[in-house]
């Protein structure tokens, strides 16, 4: 487990300028494709999407799935990642969720944001690579805990907050195998948020000794929503982790005993 040094506010008046972006369509060999800010009502909750207004066939583009906290709406949590996006050259899918407090597995809400996923992904030319599931206060409890279970889905897990603090913790579990140990980025505003939990860190270590790499970092203002240099931070690291699991699982292939435990994973994934 890794403490990193604290980085800075800023980029208010960038923050800003976002909330006022619309979406536009460019043509392309297959129609219009739409790019910009989209919210889009497709059943009772809806999801928001941004693409890139130099969004392009012809490459790959890392998709970044975030989740807004506990009471929010993915059309608001959308307005905090659109000009970081832009900048950074990633789409992002914000999808709106219900309530996740149960005793058992919310399989339906999983499944409904993965269907859409998987739409955005034949939508839009997705890199499989690089997948983000990220979350804000209690999304990324969430987003730690759909990293887990569904690995596949993902490249990385980061939570702004305290990932591990949250009633969906009985329901995690560690892969098997040494592909489905996505890397997890922690956030924190200061570090007595994880020191002065003994649960949360004996929880930390369960996953370390596994062999899942954590990194948490204190993070100045990181709790502030309004803090775009958060998610700026967050797609730095994601691109030197994609890379660095691109390189270490890209081209070899999986030894006799890593392909059993792949199907182990898969096997507890449909419990």
């Amino acid at each position: 487990m890794k403490i990193k040094a604290q980085f800075g506010v800023g980029f208010f008046l960038i923050f800003f300028g976002a909330l006022f972006y619309q979406g536009t369509s460019s043509a392309t060999f297959f129609g219009e494709v739409k790019t910009g800010l989209q919210n889009i009502s497709t059943d009772r909750y809806g999801y928001s999407l941004f693409v890139p207004p130099d969004y392009t066939l012809g490459r790959k583009w890392p998709l970044v799935v975030a989740l807004h906290d506990e009471g929010e709406l993915g059309e608001d949590y959308i307005k905090l990642w659109t000009a970081t996006a832009k900048e950074h050259g990633v789409i992002v899918f914000c999808p709106t969720y219900g309530e996740t407090h149960r005793p058992t597995a919310p399989v339906e809400q999983d499944s409904r944001i993965l269907r859409l996923k998987h739409e955005i992904e034949t939508q839009y030319e997705i890199d499989p690579t690089h997948v983000l599931v990220v979350g804000f206060g209690y999304g990324g409890h969430y987003a730690f805990y759909l990293g887990l279970r569904y690995p596949k889905e993902f490249t990385a897990i980061a939570s702004v907050g305290n990932a591990l603090k949250g009633d969906l913790k009985n329901l995690f579990s560690p892969s098997f195998a040494e592909a489905h140990r996505l890397p997890v980025l922690i956030l924190i505003d200061h570090e007595k948020e994880i020191s002065d939990s003994p649960e949360t860190l004996k929880e930390l270590k369960v996953f370390e000794d596994k062999g899942y790499p954590i990194e948490l970092v204190e993070a100045e203002a990181s709790s502030d929503p309004k803090n775009l240099s958060t998610n700026s931070y967050i797609l730095e690291w994601f691109d030197q982790i994609s890379a660095q699991r691109e390189q270490d699982f890209g081209k070899s292939s999986a030894s006799v005993i890593q392909q059993f435990f792949e199907w182990m994973d898969n096997l507890l994934q449909n419990r």
